[in-house]
């Protein structure tokens, strides 16, 4: 009877232990999921970017850490939207790290190959060219992403509605 009884115990532990593990997993897994939601950012630049490829620096900005490659670019769904107030609709993932290659999406879209880090790095057309970039959550927060944002943008709202990133 002590043997029938400890050996119970012992799956009913395990058992406990193991639906505690999977819960954790599942949590993590949750929060991961949650963090890979691209969000919604909006900047606007010291002169006008709009047509132009950017790429991510380094934080001491002295090297191009992230860039597309030529086939990843569409030169009209590249190109970031327009909204009032000289705000920008970020459609390329731009990070407060971001610089702009004097090349336009259509030209950087008709090449074979990405240039080397060297022709990109002399080739940056502004180097630190975000007056503001803000957050506005994530992309699954909105019905039309364009026409919300673009609403906060007309009414002068971006700074009240989203996170100022820099």
């Amino acid at each position: 009877m002590m043997r029938r009884g400890s050996l119970g115990l012992c799956i009913l532990l395990m058992g406990c232990h193991c639906r505690q593990q999977g819960t954790a997993g599942t949590a993590a897994t949750t929060v991961q999921d949650v963090q890979d939601v691209p969000h919604v950012l909006v900047y606007r630049t010291r002169s006008d970017t709009r047509g132009l490829v950017p790429v991510t620096l380094s934080e001491d900005r002295s090297r191009i850490v992230a860039y597309p490659h030529p086939g990843d670019i569409d030169p009209v769904r590249s190109a970031p939207v327009e909204l009032a107030g000289g705000w920008l609709l970020d459609r390329r993932g731009i990070t407060a790290q971001v610089a702009f290659l004097g090349t336009t999406y259509a030209a950087y879209a008709k090449l074979e190959q990405a240039p080397s880090l060297e022709e990109m790095m002399a080739g940056i057309a502004d180097r630190d060219p975000l007056m503001d970039l803000c957050d506005c959550g994530p992309r699954t927060a909105f019905k039309d992403v364009e026409a919300e944002v673009g609403a906060y943008a007309a009414r002068n709202e971006i700074h009240r509605r989203c996170k100022r990133i820099r």
